[in-house]
């Protein structure tokens, strides 16, 4: 039978009727195609069996606790592949391609569920998006740092053109936390370019959507058992 450890992969594209004397036989379960016995469910007007009923409900079941620590774990695994593959576009191709903001957050997302068995719910919602959002971002380092690798002679004509003022002493830690802080607002930059950055913010929502769908918990009506009527 199908996996439904993730039910809101489940499509109920079309009604069925209700199985009855003349075609109680024939009447299959929408997700699995198996043939309905003597008991059926009904999940958002379609005919399951009770197998299928039983993963559907057991699916839309809030994720234990302790699997948010298992699904962040894999989410931080998905975020750091997508934060390389995202950058390693950029650099090797020599193009920013916003779609890929979408891989990244289907990467995380399905990572996240991944770690949750199957279960979804808000934590793992949120994790998603801030991981997703943390991969995206953090991308902007090494590209940032390659195009300078790439024209030391514009780095020290910034440096030149800088006013001689003493930095503040922040420390390591701060440094690191100055440096997430300002490419965390990196892709707000781009409005400043026109359309051009409104389309690729447009791109990253995306992303960050498929990671917010992706983890969440479906609600399936399912409802029953309901007995089908013996041929007479």
């Amino acid at each position: 039978m199908s996996d439904f450890s993730a039910p809101q992969n489940l499509q109920f594209e079309r009604a069925e009727p209700l199985p009855d004397a003349a075609d109680a036989n024939a009447q299959r379960c929408i997700p699995c195609s198996a043939p309905i016995g003597a008991t059926y469910f009904h999940a958002q007007g379609q005919v399951v069996c009770p197998a299928c009923a039983e993963r559907i409900q057991s699916g839309q079941q809030a994720p234990p606790a302790l699997s948010l620590g298992r699904a962040t774990l894999y989410g931080i695994g998905a975020a750091l592949a997508g934060c390389a593959l995202y950058a390693a576009v950029a650099i090797l191709l020599n193009l920013e391609i916003g779609i890929v903001a979408i891989a990244v957050g289907i990467m995380v997302g399905k990572a996240i569920r991944a770690g949750s068995k199957g279960l979804g719910g808000r934590p793992q919602q949120i994790l998603a998006v801030l991981l997703t959002y943390f991969a995206i971002t953090t991308s902007y380092i090494p590209v940032y740092f390659h195009q300078l690798a790439k024209n030391p002679a514009k780095m020290e004509q910034a440096k030149q053109g800088a006013p001689t003022v003493e930095p503040p002493r922040i420390g390591v830690v701060g440094a690191i936390v100055t440096l997430l802080l300002l490419f965390a607002a990196a892709p707000f930059f781009g409005l400043t370019e026109g359309i051009g950055g409104l389309i690729s913010l447009f791109i990253i929502f995306i992303g960050l959507r498929q990671a917010w769908t992706l983890t969440g918990r479906s609600e399936i009506l399912v409802m029953g058992p309901y007995e089908t009527t013996p041929a007479q």
